[in-house]
């Protein structure tokens, strides 16, 4: 029988070697910059989802799924108008430029208490330029933030939990 060279196999075994360490190298920075390992999420309700599969997980907050650490705080963002919940406070844009505005308040008051509360940014079509704003703003004051893709028509359903934030 005649001798099998794997010789020229090597190289792919080397490379392959050396993805799977960078993978790992990648993963454990991953880990060591983020060690309380804090994720807030929350999920849509998708077009298949059916309100009898929710037994037991009743929050009031429209995306039972999500985040079980902290309450959220929806800012709710139309082109020409943010609505805060809980509350239902409505912010025009031109309020906006008048101090101590209710955006401000309201994040004033999630800020006193970011281990209870994050804000989640409901954004609707035509509204990129104002989440990247507000974004920035709520990650200058420190604050968990989330995203959720909202169609232009489409209501949010929410009921106010009972630790809801209570601000005015």
């Amino acid at each position: 029988m005649g001798k099998v060279d794997l010789i020229g196999f090597m190289p792919v075994i080397l490379m392959t070697v050396g993805c799977l360490v960078i993978l790992l190298v990648v993963n454990t920075v991953i880990i060591i910059s983020n060690p309380e390992n804090i994720r807030i999420t929350s999920v849509v309700k998708a077009a298949l989802y059916e309100p009898g599969r929710r037994h037991g997980l009743e929050t009031g907050a429209p995306f039972p799924f999500g985040n079980r650490a902290k309450e959220p705080v929806y800012f709710d963002v139309h082109p020409d108008r943010i609505v805060i919940y809980p509350g239902e406070k409505t912010v025009l844009l031109g309020d906006l430029l008048v101090p101590g505005n209710a955006l401000e308040r309201a994040m004033d008051a999630v800020e006193k208490r970011k281990d209870t509360y994050y804000i989640v940014l409901l954004a609707r079509p035509g509204t990129a330029r104002l989440v990247r704003k507000l974004r920035k703003l709520v990650e200058g004051r420190g604050i968990d933030m989330g995203f959720e893709l909202y169609e232009a028509d489409r209501e949010v359903e929410y009921k106010p939990s009972p630790r809801a934030l209570v601000w005015q």
